[in-house]
C-alpha cells in the first residue's frame, strides 16, 4: 500500500460520527475507545470549554462504545453477583421477593388504606395506575399474577418520588419494592412485552449513557423547552440561553469546574464509573443491550431503528 492510499484509506475519528452504531460494529475496541475519547478532550481554541461533549452525547458512537465498555466491565465484576443474577433469571418471581435484598425488607404489611395511591402523582395523573395492584399482586405470591405484573405498563409510570413512603402508617417502602420489581423485569426480559419496559433502553443510553460519561444522569441539553410548554416562558428562555445561565449560576457547562454538566477530569470518571460497576447497574445494563439485540432481530430492524422506535413508541 502507497503513504498516499494509507492516508486516504486512513478513519479519521470525525468519521465515525456519520455512522450507524451497526456500521461501527466492524471497528475494534481500541480504535472505537480512542476516536470517542480524542474527540470528547478536544478543546476550543477560543476558550476553556469542550465542544465534542455536545456532538457526542446520544449518537450511535457513544451507544456503540457505551456497550463494548459495559460488557467488557460486567464480564469483569464480582462472579459471585453474575451467578446471582443468572440464578435469580431462572427462579420463579415469589424467588425474587424472597432473597432480593430491597424486595425482601420492602413491605412489613399493607392495610389497604389507600393513603399510597392517594399521595401518588402518577396515580392522579394515570387513571389506569394504583398503587395497591403492585402491592396485592406480591401479597399474593401468585406466580400468574406477578409475571402478568411484569410484564405490564403499570410498574413503569411509578416516577419513584418517594411520596408514598413517608405517609405510609405501616413504614412499607412502595417505591423501593417497585425499583426491585423493575430489575426483575428486565432480568427476565419481561420488560419487553410493554411499551414503556422496551423504552428502557432508550433510557438505558440516555440516563445510563449521561452516568457513564458525564457523571449525571440528566444532561443539561437533553431537556427540550418546545416539548414543555406548559412550564412557561421563562423556562423555555432559560433553556435557550441554557451555557450562559449556568455560568451565572456557577456552573461549568461542558468544561472544567463544578455541578452537572462539567467536562470530568479522566481519574473523577473512572472512579465513578468503579462504583457503578460494582454496584450491580453493568449487569442490568448488559442484559438491557441483549434483550435489545434480540427484540431487534425479532422484528427485522437494526439496532438502531430499534433504539429510535422504542425512544418515539407510545
Amino acid at each position: 500500500m502507497t503513504k498516499d492510499s494509507s492516508v486516504r484509506n486512513k478513519v479519521l475519528p470525525t468519521d465515525l460520527l456519520s455512522k450507524s452504531q451497526a456500521e461501527l460494529e466492524a471497528v475494534p475496541d481500541d480504535e472505537l475507545v480512542t476516536s470517542y475519547e480524542s474527540m470528547r478532550d478536544q478543546k476550543a481554541p477560543e476558550d476553556e470549554t469542550y465542544p465534542n461533549i455536545r456532538r457526542l452525547y446520544g449518537t450511535p458512537l457513544e451507544r456503540e462504545k457505551d456497550r463494548r465498555e459495559v460488557r467488557a466491565r460486567a464480564d469483569a465484576c464480582d462472579a459471585e453477583m453474575q451467578e446471582w443474577y443468572e440464578k435469580a433469571r431462572n427462579q420463579p418471581c415469589t424467588w425474587w421477593l424472597k432473597n432480593h435484598l430491597v424486595a425482601k425488607h420492602a413491605l412489613k404489611s399493607c392495610l389497604a388504606c389507600g393513603v399510597c395511591t392517594a399521595q401518588c402523582p402518577a396515580a392522579q395523573y394515570y387513571p389506569e395506575y394504583n398503587p395497591r395492584i403492585i402491592v396485592d399482586a406480591v401479597l399474593s405470591e401468585n406466580e400468574e399474577r406477578l409475571a402478568e405484573l411484569l410484564k405490564s405498563d403499570t410498574l413503569w409510570y411509578c416516577g419513584q418520588c418517594g411520596s408514598c413512603k413517608p405517609k405510609c402508617s405501616r413504614e412499607n417502602n412502595l417505591m423501593g419494592l417497585i425499583s426491585s420489581l423493575r430489575f426483575l423485569a428486565q432480568l427476565k426480559g419481561y420488560h419487553l412485552h410493554s411499551v414503556r419496559g422496551r423504552q428502557q433502553y432508550a433510557m438505558r443510553h440516555l440516563c445510563g449513557g449521561n452516568l457513564w460519561n458525564r457523571a449525571c444522569t440528566l444532561y443539561f441539553r437533553n431537556v427540550d423547552a418546545a416539548n414543555h410548554p406548559d412550564f412557561g416562558p421563562r423556562y423555555a428562555k432559560y433553556h435557550a440561553e441554557a451555557d450562559t445561565q449556568m455560568v451565572r449560576l456557577g456552573a461549568s457547562p461542558d468544561r472544567p469546574g463544578q455541578f452537572g454538566g462539567r467536562k470530568l477530569p479522566p481519574q473523577t470518571l473512572a472512579e465513578f464509573r468503579a462504583c457503578v460497576a460494582w454496584g450491580g447497574t453493568l449487569a442490568l445494563w448488559n442484559q438491557l443491550e441483549r434483550c435489545a439485540a434480540e427484540d431487534a432481530k425479532k422484528n427485522g430492524v437494526s439496532i438502531d431503528e430499534y433504539h429510535d422506535r422504542v425512544h418515539r413508541e407510545g
